[in-house]
């Protein structure tokens, strides 16, 4: 069909025109929209409308109050400033003072663009004078321990959407100036104070390593810190390809501690390793910092140690690695004389122990320590702490082997102590004084604890000891506390008292010391120890079979020995002496002041000779003797004590012997007739046999008064009374004799019975033998008669006086018997025949003798001979 073209085509439509893209600012005006609000809405907001709300909240989360007593400034850009001044919030109640912190300016810079991505930004926190208080109070309650208050339940409402992820926070820089940490114990009123002159810790971004350092005051002494980390955003990442690294430097005293770590997947906290480094030139100068802890005087300490991150079920940690050294090092406060030449201690791994190896002098004489230990990190707790140590010094080796359960405690101690010596005396110089010359000595003990752990005390079980002075055995138990305790049974076969003693020291070249002046007393002013008492208790039982001292061997000897609250008593000490049982006990009581001590003795028969050798005493006497003593006084001192002594001495003597010149009474009674009669004086010397002696003292308050007193020996018998004043020393006796000397050229010998006064002191006893005059007329007729000029007058003499005579003047003296018994306080004992019976003699009525004496000496040579024989009035 052909084309209408009635109807013209319509022209070409022109080209559109080109449309602009609009969307980016569409969307960066929506994005600045907030920004933009936020602008206007800071612009528009008056900071201080914020600080009800802001109190409100402070104060329902921790339940104080919060101050705000300064301005809140507002400084507007795309990184805003806060400022708040004099901000405080209060202490718990009952605190030492109203605010637990204050800060006098606080700045507060957020970034406004990082918010529209979900970001928090904060560019720089700086706090100016922060002041915080961390303290107790006398219960032990935190202040830092915040009890909320509860808050109104909110109503219901739809549950809202699951929450997002929490935005990101970072923090671009903390600067604390003149800021101060103080910590305060309520319960002791200790306090510290951690003062912050200046410190910064700047973040270079999220991904960017987070550095710091700054300066500290802990009680006025300056420290300093450093440190550096990984990036925070490190912090989340699961596995990292290298550990999230941590170095931070502490310098104070001269000291340096250095801290390196890694952790190899820090959003799991897991698979962490430290080492920790130290440096310490001397560690006392250390003090300032640590007051209050007693600081060993090592120097040149080197240290590092090595941690990680342990297995399941062993803790939050382990040690992996230690390496101590410390240089010499005088220890002279820890002993006299100690001092540490070097110290090495390493523990190469985790499982491995801990080797030391240390070697000094202790005055002048080397020492040396080694072995192991168990790891250090035991000290936590857990598994028990092996032990084995050995210190030589001077040829001497101590040991320590076993194991400690919990060495913070103490407990679970299962030690061996043990000792070899192969000479004493040649640990002489360690010990400061001279040692007796033991040889072989060997010790060996196990060591546990008593109780609760070795706080409470230790036992020592299966105590052995050998050497060649003796050996002991047995067990004790110390008990700690306010007043220690000691307990335990010993026993030992043989010990030697006299190996025991140290030899006498060297005699000094030069002049020779003067010996201290004697005050002419026989009873030493010896203090006595008695304040010992107050140091510990005791209950010890000790068995000797054969206990050797003075060189007299005791046998069978059992002693008990009990101390209680500052009293104390020996009760009893049995032994066996050469001849006889001796039964001793003593108390004393430190409580008293003065301190009172008694002492009481008794034995059925001791034989004098080896006894006195034990004493050191002069030889020359033997018998058998039997002692009954109770005595009791008190004072600080042996002569104190003697100066109040109550009680009784009885002293028994049968079938002995005496020397005339051994120093007893009897020796210098007849030394000084014999200065004034020198051929009676020579003929009663040698030994002399002695029938019986006996003597029974009551003394009271000092005052000993005598009750019996007789000797019986082949010269006669010597009896009599008085006093003995032990405060003063002084003697008043009345001796009575009845002596028949042998005198040549007498038949019958010389029969002398008279009283003799005894005057003078113990350590002086002065005889009174008549006046002057009367003594020199006494002598001549005595040597007349001895050289055989005058026999006859003699005979007749004495006769006439009645100096032959069985029943003349004098007091009549007991016999054995009645001695004997008064002196054994009644029982029964022994009772020898006389030594030296009395001979019955004519007696002169007419003394025609003294006639043949100068005129001027016949009546002072009556009056001696009257004196001294008991007759003529």
């Amino acid at each position: 069909m052909p084309r209408d073209e009635t109807f013209p085509e319509p022209p070409p439509r022109p080209p559109a025109p080109r449309r602009r893209r609009v969307w980016p600012w569409v969307l960066g005006g929506v994005a600045l929209l907030p920004a933009a609000a936020g602008g206007i809405a800071f612009a528009l907001f008056d900071p201080d409308s914020l600080k009800p709300r802001l109190q409100a909240a402070v104060e329902e989360a921790t339940g104080r109050a919060l101050s705000l007593d300064g301005p809140i400034g507002l400084k507007l850009s795309l990184v805003p400033t806060v400022t708040a001044e004099r901000v405080a919030l209060a202490n718990m109640p009952g605190g030492s003072r109203p605010q637990m912190a204050s800060v006098q300016r606080v700045e507060l810079q957020l970034a406004l663009l990082p918010l529209v991505s979900g970001q928090v930004e904060l560019r720089r926190l700086r706090l100016v004078a922060p002041d915080i208080l961390l303290e107790t109070d006398a219960a032990g309650r935190p202040n830092w321990v915040f009890a909320p208050r509860e808050s109104r339940p909110a109503p219901a409402a739809t549950p809202p959407a699951a929450s997002s992820r929490p935005p990101a926070i970072a923090i671009g820089r903390i600067a604390i100036e003149d800021g101060r940490v103080t910590w305060r114990d309520g319960a002791t009123g200790a306090s510290r104070s951690l003062g912050i002159p200046a410190l910064e810790v700047a973040a270079d971004g999220m991904t960017g390593p987070v550095r710091g350092g700054g300066r500290l005051l802990l009680d006025g002494a300056p420290i300093s810190v450093s440190g550096e980390s990984g990036p925070l955003a490190g912090l989340a990442e699961p596995a990292p390809a290298q550990p999230w690294p941590l170095r931070a430097t502490l310098a104070a005293a001269g000291a340096t501690v250095e801290l390196e770590a890694g952790i190899a997947r820090p959003a799991e906290r897991r698979g962490w390793q430290a080492t920790l480094s130290a440096t310490v030139p001397d560690v006392q100068a250390l003090a300032p910092l640590l007051p209050g802890v007693a600081l060993p005087p090592l120097r040149d300490v080197r240290a590092r140690a090595a941690f990680a991150e342990a297995g399941a079920g062993q803790g939050a940690g382990t040690l992996t690695g230690l390496d101590v050294t410390i240089g010499p090092s005088p220890l002279d406060p820890l002993l006299p004389g100690l001092a540490l030449g070097a110290l090495t201690a390493r523990q190469p791994a985790a499982d491995a122990p801990l080797a030391i190896e240390a070697g000094g002098s202790l005055r002048g004489q080397p020492v040396a320590l080694r072995g192991t230990t168990g790891s250090p990190w035991l000290l936590r707790g857990g598994a028990p702490m092996p032990v084995d140590l050995a210190a030589t010094a001077a040829g001497a080796t101590a040991t320590v082997k076993g194991t400690v359960g919990d060495l913070r405690g103490l407990t679970g101690v299962a030690l061996q102590l043990g000792l070899t010596v192969p000479d004493l005396a040649a640990l002489s110089p360690l010990a400061g004084g001279r040692l007796p010359a033991v040889k072989d000595l060997a010790v060996a003990v196990a060591l546990a604890e008593r109780g609760g752990g070795l706080a409470q005390g230790a036992v020592l079980k299966g105590l052995r000891v050998t050497s060649s002075a003796g050996d002991v055995a047995g067990d004790l138990t110390y008990a700690a506390g306010p007043r220690p305790g000691l307990e335990g049974r010993l026993a030992s076969q043989r010990l030697d008292l006299d190996a025991l003693s140290p030899p006498p020291a060297p005699a000094t070249p030069g002049a020779a010391t003067p010996a201290p002046p004697r005050d002419g007393r026989v009873i030493p002013a010896t203090p006595l120890p008695l304040d010992a008492l107050r140091l510990l208790d005791a209950d010890l039982r000790w068995s000797i079979a054969a206990l050797r001292t003075g060189g007299v061997t005791l046998r069978d000897t059992e002693a008990h020995a009990v101390i209680a609250g500052g009293k104390g008593r020996l009760d009893p000490l049995v032994t066996s002496l050469p001849g006889g049982r001796l039964t001793l006990r003593a108390a004393a009581d430190a409580t008293l002041s003065p301190p009172a001590l008694q002492l009481a003795a008794r034995s059925d028969g001791i034989e004098l000779a080896p006894l006195l050798a034990a004493l050191h005493a002069p030889g020359g006497t033997s018998g058998r003797a039997e002692l009954d003593l109770d005595l009791r006084g008190q004072g600080r001192d042996l002569r104190a004590v003697a100066a109040t002594a109550t009680g009784h001495l009885g002293w028994a003597l049968t079938n002995g012997q005496v020397e005339s010149g051994s120093g007893s009474l009897l020796g210098r009674a007849l030394g000084d007739l014999g200065k004034e009669i020198p051929q009676l004086g020579a003929a009663a010397q040698g030994r002399i046999a002695i029938a019986c002696g006996a003597t029974r003292w009551r003394a009271e308050n000092g005052i000993a008064t005598a009750e019996a007193l007789l000797l019986d020996g082949s010269l006669g018998r010597i009896g009599g009374g008085g006093t003995a004043n032990l405060r003063d020393e002084s003697l008043a006796l009345r001796l009575q004799l009845d002596l028949r000397l042998p005198v040549p050229g007498l038949a019958q010998g010389l029969r002398i019975r008279a009283p003799l006064p005894v005057g003078g002191t113990f350590a002086h006893p002065r005889p009174d033998v008549g006046p002057a005059l009367a003594r020199g007329a006494a002598g001549r007729l005595a040597q007349g008669a001895l050289q055989g000029e005058a026999r006859d007058i003699a005979q007749e003499l004495l006769g006439a006086l009645g100096g032959g005579g069985a029943n003349g003047g004098g007091v009549a003296l007991p016999d054995c018997g009645a001695a004997l018994a008064a002196a054994r306080g009644g029982r029964a004992g022994p009772i020898p025949a006389p030594a030296a019976p009395a001979a019955a003699t004519p007696t002169p009525a007419v003394p025609e003798a003294l006639k043949q004496l100068p005129k001027e000496l016949q009546a002072p040579a009556q009056e001696l001979l009257r004196g001294l024989f008991g007759r003529g009035r």
